[in-house]
């Protein structure tokens, strides 16, 4: 059921540019697919139902229902619309896919209707158009040039009858494409498991259902052969391709013996026979399946091969497991069955007969008249699945599914010309859908004929034609169905093309963004102009699924550019306008509309829109944007552009008005006319709301209005009153005395509740400036200062990343010549610097322009005067190039903005690097003792990387070992880590070096075993040194050592032999002993202790 909602207008305001969002009409219908095609009619719209078939006329106000085709069986919904109008004339095109049969054969092509005048029909069809001239060429032995017409040329019975009206179907059956029939002869015998048996049926299931995805001529006949002969599938049960497959799977083993000869008998005398569905002129095969050689036959094998009903059929024998394989006499036979060796197959069992499912349809193909996709020349083209009008009334059709899907373009003329066919090639690549979507470009001398190919090479493609030769526009994405939307624009309306637009719906960078790519005309070329994307924001919306030439909406002689995103907002959609200029389309969209914008719930808004023709009426045009289900229709807005004039009564203020004295202070006019140099205001009444901001940018104002309201206020736009009241202003005096008193006028319709009389043009400014300027104070005629940045410099010549270094500059600036104004010093630093700080002037980071600017002296650097700034960086952990600069830009605004010196100060950059060695030995001295035997000892070396390697820098240690004694042998057992290197062996002779390189900071231990036979020398040691290495021009060492010495001592100890000496001594001493013992008896020393015993004993 068909419904039309009418809207009245004034509820919402307008957004965005000159498309007014609320809806003139909405149209819906029943059937989900209205909407899905929209193409502009002399009065309208025309809308397919593509469901029903119908076709609804559409205009602002009503959609009425068309009768344009008949229904017919196998009548498919309607692929394609096209139409063309004049002043005299409308023509609709719509093509329907209509699905037949003629034999064995099936056809999907298109059935076009071609409504012209006071509803005059005429039938095309597309792909007969090309068949009856390839058929008409034959008959006059003409040799076509193109060789796809001479691929259509041949298999010249199908072709007859595809050409032919329905009162020919009774033709002789010899007229027909007989197809091919093929019987398979499958081993039942009891050498078979079950498992393989079922094996093998899954292997006939599924080279049948492979067959008839291509071949619809192809009929099967299976044979199973043991203890009997059945016939499991005749060539008449082919008709049900579902019921015969599943014949197939319910195929039941006989069993007992192989009876190989009987069974290929069988297939002659009672499968090959017209009574049970063979037909005379059919090509033949046979496909026999076996595991061994034959058993408890009494046929002779080579004498059946050899009967007349076997001529010309092809034989193919495939053997299977260690029966065939190892026995001569079994391939032999299998051999002479096949009647070539190419025709042989073998597997080791019967799991592997998948293997070979591809060799055998090759070779199933390879015969002559049924190679895989001659079926699919143009009996399945669907020709007319798109169409278009040339602007000479020619009609393109898109035949996608030609030659293999591969595709092509049919082209009848509006006059007897011959019927054109283009396509890239009939054999390669296939699938690429070439048809797709066709649009034509008119160019002064010629024409071009466009069409998509969405899976070419995967990427899509788009093809150009002109009769001669073909040019090729290439996508740059797998998937991206680039070419599926082609839409042709003369942006200059002079009836030349000038661009091409072309959709690329499912370009995904997140999801199905979607993109259009813009290509420019030039000298019969298509050149990459731009690309055009929605918001990315919403990474499903297959952008570009809808182009359409809107014409000029905006008025300013340029065609504009409406495109679909169906799927944004999850799946409500939206619609981007894009305005066309003399240099080309704008790359960023002037309008969006959604749904939302006007309180309706819509799915797939914006999969269709197109230009409405409007009424004499409305003279502004209409916006048709289809969704599932439903075509909304929007008013367009005319545009004006506004212009205002600003004039000022004094326009300099001279150097004797330029203090803050009472007495300097005036008072001067502003006058301020709207002018309009495109649209007109005879429609009405135009409101102006404008706003005067005096000495824009300052806080402390200039100038100032005597009356304070007269600064924001509205005024009506008519057509014989365009200019303002005059405005007095006063100026107050000046802190800034040298930039000029900037007067801002900015402006806007004012808001209406209803439809606008007019919208401003989106692209034109809507504000204007004047200014009062300051006289300047110089001696010379120029007014030129001179301040020189030439003794400045770094305090550094090299940056450290990772350290804290400051990096600064200091500037010590004098002017020597007459005053500047305005001076400003602008450094441009490298992102591996980060503003510190500054003194002296004031300054200002810009961090997101690496950018420093500091005012000096603002507003005026006099003559004679000095200052001082300094500014300091430090540097940021980032990587960087070897050499960095600053640049220092010294300006000023005496004549404008003037260069007035420059300087730049380089600097190389290195990455710190700190690290210290130490080193230590174990032990720390090696000694013998004299007289004994040596033995060996070990001896371990370990040198550690302490501190930071931040930016892994490569590190080479080098460890020279030196052994000063020539009485020790040493040999180096093992050093750690592994990505040391020595010299093999470990023999250290005299010196012996070590070498390895880190980027992680670890220990290297060196592991020795030594045997000192002798030292001659307290001297004699071994040492080892170790430096390491790095690259200075990258790296810059902090803190480092570099250096560390080892030295193990080499000690020999001496055994003194004392014997005499010690009883030597201690007879001397025990003779000591005694002699103190007289000594103390003689003193009375025990005779004392003994009285004083005694004493004690008495007490």
């Amino acid at each position: 059921m068909f419904a039309a909602v009418l809207f009245i207008t004034g509820i919402y305001t307008v957004v965005g540019f000159n498309i007014y969002t609320t809806p003139v009409s909405n149209f819906t219908d029943e059937d989900p697919l209205f909407g899905q095609t929209i193409i502009q009619s002399r009065d309208g719209v025309f809308v397919p139902s593509p469901t029903s078939g119908d076709v609804f006329r559409c205009t602002e106000e009503n959609c009425s229902r068309m009768k344009v085709t008949d229904v017919m069986k196998g009548l498919s919904p309607t692929a394609s619309i096209a139409s063309r109008f004049s002043e005299d004339k409308e023509h609709l095109l719509v093509c329907n896919q209509v699905r037949t049969r003629n034999s064995s054969t099936e056809y999907f092509n298109g059935n076009c209707t071609h409504v012209f005048g006071h509803q005059e029909k005429s039938k095309i069809y597309p792909d007969k158009l090309v068949l009856q001239l390839l058929e008409q060429n034959a008959n006059n032995n003409i040799n076509s040039k193109n060789n796809d017409q001479k691929s259509l040329q041949q298999d010249h019975g199908r072709r007859r009858r595809a050409v032919q009206n329905d009162k020919d179907t009774d033709d002789d059956e010899e007229d027909e494409d007989a197809g091919t029939e093929i019987a398979f002869v499958l081993d039942g015998s009891g050498s078979i498991d079950p498992p393989d048996f079922e094996r093998a049926k899954d292997f006939i299931y599924n080279v049948m259902n492979s067959v008839w995805t291509t071949c619809f001529s192809c009929n099967f006949a299976i044979v199973q052969y043991g203890r009997d002969i059945r016939t499991e599938l005749s060539l008449n049960e082919n008709n049900d391709s579902l019921g015969a497959l599943d014949k197939v799977k319910n195929i039941k083993q006989i069993h007992a013996i192989t009876k190989t000869a009987s069974a290929l008998y069988h297939v002659l005398t009672d499968v090959f026979v017209p009574q049970n569905g063979s037909k005379k002129n059919a090509k033949k095969m046979i496909i026999l399946l076996s595991d061994g050689e034959m058993a408890g036959d009494e046929r002779n094998l080579t004498d059946v091969l050899n009967m007349p009903q076997m001529e010309g059929i092809v034989r193919y024998a495939i053997g299977v497991g260690p029966e065939v394989l190892n026995k001569p006499n079994a391939i032999k036979e299998m051999k002479e069955i096949a009647g070539s060796d190419n025709r042989f197959f073998k597997v080791s069992n019967y799991a592997a007969l998948e293997e070979i499912l591809s060799s055998l349809e090759k070779s199933i193909y390879g015969i002559e008249g049924i190679q895989k996709g001659a079926g699919f020349e143009l009996q399945l083209a669907e020709a007319g699945f798109s169409s278009h009008f040339t602007h000479d009334g020619s009609i393109l059709f898109g035949a996608v599914g030609a030659y293999d899907w591969s595709g092509g373009i049919i082209l009848k003329k509006n006059n007897e010309e011959p019927v054109g066919f283009f396509n890239a090639t009939k054999e390669e690549p296939r699938f690429s859908y070439l048809g797709y979507s066709v649009a034509s470009a008119h160019m002064a001398k010629k024409t071009l004929y466009i069409s998509g190919a969405p899976r070419y090479n995967l990427t899509g493609a788009v093809f150009i034609f002109d009769g001669t030769n073909q040019d090729l526009l290439q996508g740059d994405q797998v998937g991206s169905y680039f070419g599926s939307v082609l839409c042709s624009l003369d942006i200059s309306n002079n009836k030349v093309t000038d661009y091409l637009l072309v959709g690329a719906p499912h370009f995904h960078v997140k999801g199905e963004e979607g993109k259009v790519l813009v290509y420019k005309l030039n000298e019969g070329k298509f050149e990459k102009a731009s690309e055009l994307r929605g918001l990315e924001k919403y990474i499903f919306a297959r952008f570009g699924s809808a182009i359409a030439n809107i014409g000029d909406i905006d008025g300013n002689e340029f065609s504009d550019v409406a495109v679909g995103a169906p799927l944004e907002a999850d799946n409500a959609g939206s619609v981007y306008i894009y305005n066309g200029f003399h240099d080309g389309i704008k790359n960023h969209f002037s309008q969006r509309i959604t749904p939302s914008d006007f309180g309706i719930k819509l799915v797939h808004f914006g999969q269709a829109v197109s230009v409405m023709s409007f009424s004499e009426e409305n003279d502004q045009p209409l916006i048709s944007v289809g969704s599932k289900g439903a075509i909304t229709v929007f008013q367009t807005i005319p545009v004006i552009i506004i212009k205002p004039n600003i004039n000022i009564d004094d326009t300099l203020i001279t150097i004797d008005k330029q203090s803050n004295d009472e007495s300097s202070k005036f008072e001067t006019k502003l006058s301020i006319c709207f002018n309009t140099p495109k649209g007109d205001i005879k429609s009405g009444q135009l409101p102006i709301e404008y706003h005067i901001d005096l000495d824009s940018g300052k806080e402390q104002k200039r100038l100032v209005h005597v009356k304070p309201h007269e600064g924001r206020r509205s005024f009506t736009l008519t057509e014989s009153q365009t200019c303002i009241d005059p405005i007095v202003l006063k100026y107050v005096g000046c802190s800034d005395c040298f930039s000029p008193i900037k007067i801002r006028l900015s402006f806007t319709l004012t808001p209406s509740t209803g439809l606008p009389i007019r919208v401003l043009d989106a692209y034109t400014p809507k504000e204007a400036i004047a200014e009062i300027k300051f006289q300047k104070d110089c001696s010379s005629q120029n007014c030129k200062p001179d301040i020189s940045l030439a003794h400045s410099k770094l305090s550094d010549e090299v940056l450290i990343i990772g350290s804290s270094q400051t990096l600064d500059i200091k500037f010590n600036l004098i002017n020597i010549g007459d005053n500047s104004y305005m001076t400003t010093l602008t450094l441009t630093y490298p992102e591996i610097l980060s503003f510190k700080k500054s003194e002296g002037g004031t300054c200002e980071d810009k961090n997101d322009k690496h950018q420093i600017v500091c005012k000096l002296l603002h507003p005026i650097f006099r003559s004679k005067e000095q200052t001082h700034v300094t500014i300091a960086w430090q540097p940021i952990d980032r990587n960087a190039k070897p050499t960095a600069s600053i640049t220092a830009l010294l300006t000023g605004g005496n004549n404008g903005s003037e260069e007035l010196s420059r300087k730049m100060y380089k600097f190389t950059v290195k990455k710190a690097l700190e690290v210290q060695l130490i080193g230590a030995a174990t032990p720390n001295r090696l000694t013998i003792t004299e007289g004994e035997e040596s033995k060996q000892q070990s001896l371990d070396f370990n040198f550690k990387l302490l501190g930071e390697n931040t930016y892994k820098a490569k590190i080479s240690v080098t460890i020279t070992i030196e052994k000063q004694s020539q009485k020790t042998d040493m040999i180096i057992k093992n050093v750690e880590p592994t990505n040391c290197s020595w010299p093999s062996g470990g023999n250290v002779k005299s010196t012996y070096q070590i070498v390895c390189t880190l980027t992680e900071l670890q220990e290297i231990k060196i592991m020795a075993q030594t045997h000192i036979h002798d030292i001659q020398d307290k001297n004699e040691k071994i040492t080892a040194m170790a430096d390491i290495t790095f690259d200075e021009s990258i790296y810059h060492g902090i803190n480092i050592i570099k250096t560390q010495k080892v030295v193990v001592s080499l000690i020999k100890l001496t055994v003194v032999k004392s014997t005499a000496l010690i009883v030597g001594s201690s007879i001397g001493g025990f003779l000591l002993l005694i002699f103190i013992i007289i000594i103390l008896i003689k003193c009375g020393f025990f005779r004392r202790r003994h009285k004083l015993a005694r004493t004690s004993s008495t007490n």
